[in-house]
């Protein structure tokens, strides 16, 4: 409190001394003092009384703030600072007419004066009179042009008047003056996209990008836009202008092999999701989810899905135990190849840290069903997985199947219950049904 007591008496000492009176000479040569304007003994009595007024105003004494203000203005009625304090302190006591008046009143005494003018707008937009909060920030403008904060003040005027054309209008001025900046940029797409003019939203982008080109976020969204719009060829230029300046952003490699496989240059998307991919800073998992998507792609895979299934077993290699997900990946593409046992084998390794997943157990059991010496461990797998997802068919059909294949009746019979309890309709609950029957009679 002690501290904005002295800023605002420093303030209103500051005001005082800039209203009304002989200008001082300013001096020719820094070497030589300007001449000393001597002060009056009115001043220095106004000065005085203006001071007690506010400090009244800050220790919270409205009643004898306001007389000694008007006892002021009583002596002295074209004394500016007192107008504007009296304006202040009627603002704070929501006295509006009264604000306005003598606010007003301080601006046409000392038509300078940014401090007035800018309370002047606060009575304004307090009132909702957007003609004239309009007014006085442009005002404010025109005696200080090179005032950024006073131009957005203007911009927001317009929108506090619901004219969006207006407020980019008056951001078109301090880009004309001050030249293509972020804070502008940005703020003025949004608003034309709130208009809906989504094309003037992306040129405003497009200026920006090619003003600051080492700053890749605006390329990025400039990018992702052309990409959402089918336009790649678009695309592709403003991925290319990121790739210059960062080469060696995994992401921007994995989003040109997007690029490049919606154009369907087939090498290129390969070229770069390796470059991607082999990125060690890159999450194991991450990479994995990569080779993936674009494996999903028929043309691709057809051309490419070798050399992807290589590049995961590169990426593999390089990852060693640390599974964070990306061996069930690995394993569903070990398995795409036909390469059971070390599709099992990834499939297990994952099982050993995170047992939760059903998906994992179906693929491992799936996986363990293809090769002959995986049939010990596959009734052991499903056993298990029939005790964590009771309510799944496929290991209890497994386990069956297999007991029934050791003439194990007691067993496959018990086992086959439980299949009748969760599908007693599907027919290979049928068919191993009857082959239970004809066995073990």
């Amino acid at each position: 409190m002690k501290n904005s007591i002295l800023y605002i008496l420093l303030l209103t000492v500051l005001l005082a001394s800039c209203a009304g009176g002989k200008k001082a000479t300013v001096a020719e040569s820094p070497y030589r003092r300007a001449p000393i304007r001597e002060v009056t003994e009115e001043e220095l009595s106004n000065d005085s009384a203006l001071i007690d007024a506010t400090m009244q105003h800050l220790l919270g004494k409205e009643e004898e703030s306001v007389e000694k203000y008007q006892h002021l203005l009583g002596r002295s009625p074209n004394y500016s600072p007192a107008h504007f304090g009296l304006g202040r302190l009627y603002l704070s006591m929501g006295w509006m007419d009264s604000a306005l008046h003598h606010t007003r009143r301080a601006c046409e005494l000392d038509k300078n004066n940014a401090w007035y003018r800018i309370q002047l707008a606060r009575i304004y937009e307090q009132l909702h009179d957007g003609k004239n909060l309009k007014a006085t920030w442009e005002e404010l403008v025109k005696l200080y042009p090179d005032n950024t904060d006073y131009y957005y003040n203007l911009s927001n005027a317009y929108l506090y008047c619901n004219d969006v054309a207006g407020s980019i209008a008056v951001l078109d001025r301090v880009e004309k003056r001050f030249g293509i900046n972020e804070t502008v940029s940005l703020q003025k797409q949004k608003l034309w996209n709130a208009i809906n003019k989504p094309d003037k939203a992306r040129k405003e982008l497009e200026k920006l990008a090619e003003a600051v080109p080492s700053e890749p976020r605006y390329s990025a969204i400039l990018a992702e836009s052309y990409m959402n719009e089918h336009n790649y060829g678009k695309a592709l230029q403003y991925y290319n202008y990121i790739l210059a300046s960062n080469p060696d952003d995994e992401n921007i490699h994995i989003a040109l092999a997007s690029c490049h496989l919606a154009m369907g240059n087939l090498f290129d998307a390969f070229k770069h999701l390796r470059q991607g991919v082999m990125n060690p800073a890159v999450e194991c998992r991450n990479r994995m989810v990569f080779i993936t998507e674009f494996l999903h792609n028929e043309a691709f895979f057809n051309a490419y899905g070798k050399r992807c299934f290589a590049l995961a077993d590169s990426v593999a290699d390089g990852c060693g135990e640390n599974d964070d997900g990306f061996g069930v990946l690995y394993g569903q593409m070990l398995a795409a190849q036909g390469r059971y046992k070390e599709a099992a084998e990834r499939f297990k390794a994952h099982l050993a840290t995170d047992k939760s997943q059903y998906a994992v157990w179906e693929a491992l059991l799936i996986c363990e069903g293809q090769y002959e010496e995986g049939a010990d461990e596959l009734l052991e797998d499903a056993r298990q997985a029939s005790e964590l997802f009771p309510l799944h068919l496929r290991p209890y059909l497994i386990l069956a199947e297999g007991y029934l294949n050791r003439n194990d009746c007691e067993k496959a019979r018990y086992y086959l219950d439980r299949c009748q309890m969760i599908a007693p309709n599907e027919n290979t609950v049928k068919e191993l049904k009857q082959r239970i029957e004809q066995r073990c009679q």
